[in-house]
């Protein structure tokens, strides 16, 4: 599989960026006058336009080789939303994209934002346990991983990505946690965990996936959303433009299929 790769730090745009979502209806006129219109769901899709600056010459490269590999607007590849939450349901644990082992959760939870959308998340067990969501996203994309965490005694929270883990202080107080970095590397999905301790409980609220390296304000989502694995170039030619010495500037255009 084929990935869209990442610039800098771990970034897949440049600001701006413009995405254009399209969709496609189809529509019988009967000879009585009658119409009937239907969605055609299988056409709908994503375009983007990217703009890049002093990308240095490894950057421009690996645009380049995955253009190559393509053959321009023939071949597929995965390209990520860089504007998404990559988890799907971020305020329903009960959905089955989560995988709670034997933590029990309680929704109407009141969170940062005054509402009642955050979760109460307990282990009853005399073992760590914990919640996690798997995600189709390659192990070697940067990538942050981000929850709202509070708890009624100060102590200590684990998030994790494949293994890899970053311990947080929490408190009665909430508090934004994340933990920001690659997973397994050749993997071609990554799993996200907040790990409790044996008889720990904790709210959380609004986690979030982004291939970026530092979180963004967050997104709330239903479904699992934002990687798309039939995404194509736009064009059969990719222009680039040296702007000093080891720079460029580049253009390109994406079309990615819903």
């Amino acid at each position: 599989m084929s990935w869209y790769p990442q610039i800098g730090a771990g970034s897949i745009a440049q600001f701006p960026l413009q995405r254009t979502r399209k969709w496609r209806t189809i529509l019988n006129q009967m000879e009585s006058g009658e119409q009937i219109v239907l969605p055609d769901t299988a056409a709908g899709q994503i375009s983007w336009k990217l703009t890049y600056t002093d990308l240095t010459d490894t950057e421009i490269a690996s645009i380049s080789s995955l253009f190559t590999a393509s053959q321009g607007k023939f071949g597929a590849f995965t390209f990520i939303d860089p504007l998404a939450n990559l988890l799907g349901w971020s305020e329903d644990l009960s959905q089955p994209n989560w995988q709670p082992g034997l933590l029990q959760n309680r929704s109407g939870v009141t969170d940062p934002l005054g509402t009642q959308r955050a979760w109460s998340v307990s282990n009853g067990t005399t073992g760590g346990q914990s919640l996690a969501q798997t995600v189709g996203v390659s192990g070697d994309y940067v990538v942050c991983f981000s929850v709202w965490i509070q708890s009624s005694t100060t102590g200590a929270v684990t998030l994790e990505r494949d293994g890899n883990q970053t311990i947080a202080q929490i408190g009665p107080a909430w508090q934004r946690v994340f933990i920001s970095g690659t997973g397994a590397a050749g993997a071609a999905q990554s799993t996200f965990a907040i790990a409790l301790a044996a008889g720990q409980t904790i709210c959380v609220f609004g986690p979030q996936v982004e291939a970026q390296p530092g979180p963004s304000a967050y997104k709330q989502t239903m479904g699992p959303l934002g990687i798309y694995e039939e995404t194509y170039f736009g064009t059969d030619e990719l222009e680039i433009t040296s702007t000093n010495f080891g720079l460029s500037s580049c253009a390109v255009s994406l079309t990615s299929r819903v």
